[in-house]
């Protein structure tokens, strides 16, 4: 069995721009971001690392809950236009045709605002003690990270001023997953059967920590890597929103989850670009180049890829 290559990993503290490191830590993550294309953010604050513990129980709390419990069935997703709930097993669209994905899930996004768009799902919530304020915890946590990952990408990249964080602020098309991969038994585990099959994010960037091994990212190289397995390290990769503003010099990154005789906990925040904004290779990485990607938005991109791996999932099930 072949061991697969660690991350590169950056210091958290480091990204603050007043640190001592800051200078040298932007250039680490752009070079980890060119290749292998993805890193690792370590020294997360005790804070944070709170949060992380907390929102553990609540999972615990919450997945430990029979498929037909009434707090579950409450707010489940199934043959609903709303995927903000309770997503139970065999649910998740197959990003790759002929795989089954085994997990559940508890998704929601942003909170609400004073005025919403006819777009906009309202998120559900378990009736489970303190459940809500916790997960809330957990979601603003994740996008204070990834804001300042953003500002780090975008200084890395000399792009204009805050350019990234600007046109990912609204969080309108934002979401954080809570994912339950329950342990598997060996006789069942092969390449159709799967945690996730291997894709790439539609969004910016993704944020995911967890809590057992299963994720494995992949890079630029082609080799694949092993994501930490401390709770309180957190994986970035980077999606397709970002490699067509970048004219493909940042790639998203492929991924998958291999299923394991071993229940494993995932915290995944994915950082979508604002409903309005037209996504299309920047100027200065067309200049005297090839411009490889047509103009594109994220609400589009979301649909095309989520109604073809839907149809993938339903042709399997069909097929049984």
């Amino acid at each position: 069995m072949i061991e697969l290559k660690e991350p590169p990993k950056i210091d958290l503290e480091q990204l603050q721009k007043d640190s001592s490191g800051y200078k040298k830590t932007i250039q680490e993550v752009k070079q980890a971001a060119l290749n292998p294309g993805f890193f690792c953010l370590e020294n997360i604050s005790e804070e944070q690392a709170d949060l992380f513990a907390k929102t553990k129980k609540q999972m615990d709390a919450f997945f430990s809950l029979g498929s037909d419990d009434p707090i579950k069935l409450d707010i489940d997703t199934t043959d609903s236009d709303n995927s903000y709930g309770w997503m139970p097993m065999f649910q998740e669209p197959a990003y790759e045709a002929g795989t089954l994905a085994h997990l559940e899930s508890f998704d929601f996004g942003r909170r609400k605002k004073s005025a919403e768009k006819p777009s906009y799902k309202p998120n559900r919530w378990p009736k489970i003690k303190s459940f809500r304020e916790d997960i809330r915890n957990i979601w603003d946590a994740y996008t204070n990270i990834g804001m300042l990952t953003l500002d780090a990408l975008n200084e890395a990249f000399i792009l204009p001023n805050e350019f990234l964080k600007k046109n990912c602020d609204t969080q309108d098309l934002s979401t954080m997953r809570l994912l339950n991969y329950p342990k598997v038994d060996s006789s069942l585990i092969n390449k159709n059967n799967v945690g996730i099959s291997a894709h790439t994010d539609f969004e910016c960037i993704t944020l995911i920590s967890q809590t057992s091994p299963g994720l494995e990212v992949k890079g630029v190289n082609g080799d694949w890597y092993k994501a930490s397995t401390d709770d309180k390290k957190i994986m970035v990769i980077f999606g397709k929103m970002l490699e067509v503003w970048t004219n493909g010099v940042i790639k998203a990154t492929p991924h998958r989850v291999l299923n394991r005789e071993w229940q494993r906990y995932s915290i995944v925040m994915f950082f979508g670009v604002n409903d309005e904004i037209t996504i299309k290779p920047l100027a200065q990485f067309t200049e005297n180049k090839e411009i490889n990607y047509a103009p594109i938005k994220q609400r589009a991109h979301i649909d095309e890829e989520i109604k073809k791996a839907l149809e993938n999932r339903d042709s399997l099930n069909g097929a049984k």
